[in-house]
Order: C-alpha cells, then sequence, then structure tokens
C-alpha cells in the first residue's frame, strides 16, 4: 500500500470521525422526515403532470376517433349516392376514397394518442404505488422521529447529571460531614464536662439551695410578703 493511500484511509476515518460527533440524532431524524415531505410534494407534483398528460392525450384520442367517425360516415354518404344514382360513380368512388383515407388518417392519429396515454397510465400507476410508500415512510418516520427526540432528550439529561455526580466527591463530603457530626458530639462532651466542673466548684450551701431549688434572695422575698399580710391582718 503506498503512502498516498494510507493517507487517503486516514483521512477518510478522520472525517468520518467528525461526521459522526456532530450528528445529532434528534437533528438528523427531523432532517430526513423533512427530505421525505419534500419527495412527497415533489412525486405528487409529477404525479399531477404526467395524468394531465395522459387525460390531454385521451381526450385528443376522442376527438380524432369522432373524426374518423365523421369522415368514414361521409364516405358511406358517398356511396349511398353512387347506388343511388345520384352521384356519378367515378367522381363518387374518387370522394369516398379521400373520405376513407382521411378517416384512416384521424384513427391512425387516434391510436397514437391511445398508445401514449396508456403509457403515461402504466407509468401513474408506478407512481402512485410509491407515492403510497413515500406516504407510509412519512408516517413511519414522524412516529420514529419523536421516539428518537424523547430518547435523545432523555440521554442528554442522564449524561449530564452523570457527569454532575462524576465529578462530585462524594466520599469526602460523607467524610466531611463524619467529621463535623464528631465534632458536634465533642462539643456535647465539653459542655457536660464544664456543667460537672461548676457544680463541684460550688459550697455546701449552694449545692444544697441548688437541689433544693431555693436561694438567698427567694427567702428574702417571701419575707417580706409574710410581713406585709401581718400588716394586712
Amino acid at each position: 500500500m503506498s503512502i498516498f493511500d494510507r493517507l487517503f484511509r486516514i483521512g477518510k476515518a478522520e472525517a468520518n470521525a467528525a461526521v459522526d460527533k456532530i450528528e445529532d440524532p434528534a437533528k438528523m431524524a427531523a432532517q430526513i422526515l423533512r427530505e421525505l415531505k419534500e419527495n412527497y410534494q415533489q412525486a405528487i407534483q409529477g404525479e399531477a403532470e404526467i395524468k394531465a398528460l395522459a387525460l390531454q392525450h385521451r381526450a385528443n384520442e376522442l376527438q380524432y376517433r369522432n373524426t374518423a367517425s365523421d369522415w368514414e360516415k361521409k364516405a358511406n354518404d358517398l356511396l349511398d349516392r353512387i347506388e343511388s344514382k345520384q352521384l356519378d360513380e367515378a367522381k363518387g368512388n374518387d370522394l369516398a376514397a379521400k373520405a376513407a383515407e382521411a378517416s384512416q388518417a384521424a384513427l391512425n392519429q387516434a391510436d397514437q394518442f391511445g398508445k401514449m396515454a396508456e403509457k403515461e397510465e402504466s407509468a401513474l400507476a408506478v407512481m402512485d404505488l410509491k407515492i403510497k410508500q413515500i406516504k407510509d415512510q412519512i408516517a413511519e418516520t414522524e412516529s420514529r422521529a419523536q421516539l428518537i427526540n424523547s430518547r435523545a432528550k432523555t440521554a442528554e439529561v442522564s449524561e449530564r447529571i452523570n457527569k454532575t455526580l462524576s465529578s462530585v466527591d462524594t466520599d469526602g463530603l460523607m467524610a466531611t460531614l463524619k467529621r463535623m457530626d464528631e465534632k458536634a458530639s465533642a462539643q456535647e462532651f465539653r459542655a457536660a464536662a464544664y456543667a460537672q466542673i461548676e457544680d463541684s466548684t460550688l459550697s455546701t450551701e449552694q449545692e444544697i439551695n441548688k437541689v433544693l431549688g431555693t436561694g438567698t434572695h427567694s427567702n428574702a422575698l417571701e419575707a417580706i410578703k409574710a410581713k406585709r399580710v401581718k400588716l394586712l391582718n
């Protein structure tokens, strides 16, 4: 293999990889649907044009067949006049022959237009089948495009979430949370320890008053209240 063949293959591979990278499933499905609809419209337009030609050629065929019938009738009228001695035989036969030739020429034209119409009608039958196939493909593509669009959106969201989650240090966060929990527990233990130390520094009387819920200020207040009661009585 020559160096040019290898370079061409590498370039082709790189180009295919680049195209694969920029291809978006949803956008490509929508583009395919647009192209199918464009093909459908072009096919409909072409079918209409061929159908118009077929109708025109059938009309021409009918016209020439009517013309042939008219010339044939004239030829018969001339022959009738010859037989009834109303027309000279030689002149009548000459005119009848010309009428017959005109009739045959009109029939030939009618046959040509008929054959053209038959070909066009055959083409229409084939085209009509293909148009129905395109129409079915459009319906199928619309359904598949919706599914592809939904799948693409789901994949996009999932990819974004997974990418975000992959960058999160979950283990580090949980370790930090555990450390904070341990610090909170340590603070609780220190608070309890300080409370115990405060209780150990109380005098015997303070400790008793604390347990009983009494104090100097409350005893003095009770004495004032008792004195007020005595004065009122």
